[in-house]
């Protein structure tokens, strides 16, 4: 097998670096980072004469490699690109466009590793240039890149009928009880502070890690990273003994509390519901315990009801010195409506039905993932 540098394969054109009073309403829209990401909001036009080299058009490839590393295919029509971004011009030899992205996309994690600057982490151009890739004859990087995108395409159709899901349940929700963004419901409401215990976490010391869940004597003691999009994640858990556990005063999980992290990454939930296998749980600081009053609120409504007005406070969050935080006197303010808990068990049981086909296709996404993994590892590894 023949082996390639990247600096040998193509050229790579970085961006202009236009400046903010460049940045206008009119003329063709400047591609930053965050555009390629979906994290902007803000897209800025330029209406003037520009490098004819920092043009973009359908079918370019390009990579980030500052701040955010990633290698992304362009069909968005003619823009201009910003600095801090690679246009790939493949000018040195043949090669298939899509494996050689795959092949950057693999290797952008040992990139990372070799990444520069205190404030803006970057990639020096000289390492980028020294990555190396396997280079096969043409008609199998073709093969290669076929089932590859084959794969990702499985997987796409995967996590779009989970996203399709998450709409279906969020339009039932609307349907039964009205829009609790607009307060658009015929239902009584209550402040959250009547119905919620809201239960703050405790400050952590230094305990230590385990790749294991210890079960006899010990606590596990969660950090907000142990709270994700998805619920709980359990991988490389701190823990306390329970002797250390019972001198601590907040932060205790009974089954049936929500956790919600509110620091830095805040709007994660994660039910603890009779399904976690692990009985001793405390919180962190950065997370609170949201504890309803199960006597007039079904946990399932309660979840989804707040999902959606967290949805719409995050844009109002107060962000603090460095990381956003929603702190507990904001919560203290929210305002939720409490339809009778008949109403609210009906919805609980849709939801309960909608979580079986979420269930059958997680795991048929997780397994398309991991034999797209598997095979990355493979042809590029």
């Amino acid at each position: 097998m023949e082996y390639k540098k990247l600096g040998d394969i193509a050229t790579y054109i970085n961006g202009y670096a236009f400046k903010p009073e460049q940045r206008g309403s009119e003329g063709l829209p400047i591609i930053r980072i965050q555009d390629l990401t979906g994290n902007a909001y803000d897209l800025g036009y330029y209406n003037g004469d520009y490098p004819k080299k920092v043009e973009l058009n359908d079918g370019d490839v390009l990579i980030s490699w500052s701040a955010s590393l990633g290698v992304y295919l362009w069909n968005h029509g003619k823009a201009l690109l910003n600095q801090h971004i690679f246009k790939v011009v493949f000018d040195k030899v043949e090669i298939d466009k899509f494996y050689f992205m795959y092949a950057v996309e693999y290797n952008l994690d040992k990139m990372s590793l070799k990444t520069h600057g205190a404030t803006m982490k970057h990639i020096t151009k000289k390492d980028f240039d020294n990555v190396v890739i396997p280079y096969p004859d043409l008609d199998y990087q073709k093969e290669v890149a076929y089932r590859l995108t084959s794969l990702k395409g499985i997987i796409e159709k995967y996590q779009k009928q989970l996203d399709l899901l998450d709409e279906l349940v969020k339009a039932r929700f609307v349907e039964m009880f009205g829009d609790p963004v607009i307060n658009s419901c015929q239902f009584p409401v209550q402040p959250m502070t009547d119905i919620c215990d809201i239960i703050d976490g405790d400050r952590g010391k230094n305990y230590p890690k385990s790749e294991e869940i210890l079960d006899d004597g010990y606590c596990l003691f969660l950090n907000a990273k142990n709270v994700t999009q998805k619920g709980f994640d359990f991988e490389n858990c701190n823990f306390i003994t329970r002797e250390k556990d019972d001198a601590l005063r907040n932060g205790k999980l009974s089954r049936g509390d929500v956790v919600l992290t509110t620091r830095g990454t805040v709007g994660n939930l994660a039910y603890y519901s009779k399904n976690v296998p692990y009985e001793n749980i405390r919180i962190n600081s950065g997370m609170v315990i949201l504890r309803m009053n199960r006597s007039i609120l079904n946990e399932i409504y309660f979840i989804e009801l707040f999902k959606m007005k967290l949805s719409d406070i995050k844009e109002k969050i107060a962000s603090g010195s460095a990381q956003p935080q929603l702190p507990i006197s904001t919560m203290n303010k929210i305002i939720l409506m409490i339809p009778p808990l008949e109403l609210q068990n009906q919805f609980a049981s849709f939801v309960q039905e909608i979580d079986k086909s979420r269930s059958r296709i997680q795991k048929s996404l997780e397994a398309s993932q991991e034999l797209f993994d598997s095979l990355m590892q493979e042809y590029f590894g």
